[in-house]
């Protein structure tokens, strides 16, 4: 429709766009075409295949790359003048109005008749046109990159972001993970990935690509949480012993509890269970304890862990603060 000059800048997010031209009127003309009760169908000088349908109030634009573009479309039809207007971005984003003119031709044909009558009758035809399009200083305003989050599991990630603003609005969006391979197409606000490693950071970008396909794009980086099962530890003054209480973890079929010993700096294998609760002891008391739960799959691979820092008995009271006693 408009030859553009392709400007690329980056800014905080990567933005793809072009550069604004105010003012400016562009006239396209088009030669013959379709015409059946107010429905038109022809190519622009510059390739462009327009469908005006006036019955249904719309106009359908497929530029040469076969990118599709629709918009509402008024038209009125005075003896072989067809007059229509509507309001829409181009290709590359920028807001105009169209005005159409198009002109039918009514053309005689005569000849005989199944009876071997001689008959006349007329047809009619888009003869030609022009449309001219009015961006009047206006055009897309940039794309404004959504702000995106996240909350995880130890296997899970969601992503929210905010929504896009600015360019051309409906909006689409994709999730692009570190291997730049598309994961994800929405046109929601929030995405999950599932099956992901414990403990792993995971590099998402996302690309937001308007209705007039310019794209900006925006990444985060997504830790899963440590895996865990979800594990309760209770001291017993009396016999200075912590028991452990845990969920099961998928695929385990036995659990060691492991306390780290400050004196040998290792750590200690306390107990072996196929259950799901343990009691180890074996430290001096008033001393944080360390925990290391693994669980084991049939073949003896470890599945998960939980670690926790216990004190495992409560300290001494603080000291008094000074008072303001006589001197």
């Amino acid at each position: 429709m408009k030859s553009l000059l392709l400007l690329f800048g980056v800014i905080a997010t990567t933005a793809f766009s072009v550069p604004a031209k105010a003012d400016t009127v562009i006239t396209v003309t088009n030669g013959t075409g379709t015409y059946s009760a107010n429905y038109l169908a022809f190519y622009d000088v510059n390739g462009t295949h327009l469908t005006l349908d006036g019955v249904n109030g719309v106009v359908t634009i497929v530029y040469p790359d076969q990118k599709t573009l629709t918009y509402p479309y008024s038209q009125t039809t005075s003896g072989l003048s067809i007059t229509g207007t509507w309001s829409g971005a181009d290709e590359w984003g920028y807001f105009y109005t169209a005005s159409v003119q198009e002109y039918l031709v009514q053309t005689k044909h005569s000849g005989s008749g199944r009876g071997g009558g001689y008959r006349t009758y007329t047809t009619t035809s888009l003869s030609h046109g022009v449309i001219t399009y009015d961006y009047a200083g206006a055009y897309a305003p940039p794309l404004v990159a959504p702000v995106p989050s996240y909350t995880s599991t130890s296997t899970d990630v969601t992503l929210t972001w905010t929504a896009a603003g600015g360019g051309v609005a409906p909006y689409t969006y994709s999730v692009i993970d570190q291997n730049g391979i598309d994961i994800l197409d929405t046109t929601g606000l929030t995405a999950t990935f599932s099956g992901l490693a414990p403990s792993t950071g995971y590099f998402y970008t996302l690309v937001t690509t308007d209705s007039a396909g310019r794209q900006i794009s925006t990444s985060i980086d997504a830790f899963t949480q440590a895996p865990t099962l979800n594990t309760e530890y209770t001291y017993d003054p009396v016999t200075n012993s912590v028991t452990a209480t845990w969920d099961p973890a998928p695929g385990a079929v036995s659990y060691s509890v492991f306390y780290y010993d400050w004196f040998l700096g290792v750590w200690i294998d306390g107990a072996d269970t196929t259950g799901t609760t343990a009691t180890v002891s074996g430290w001096d008391p008033d001393v944080y304890i360390p925990f290391y739960i693994a669980a084991y799959d049939a073949n003896g691979v470890e599945t998960d862990y939980d670690q926790q820092l216990v004190y495992v008995q409560a300290p001494p009271p603080p000291p008094p603060p000074d008072g303001g006693g006589d001197n």
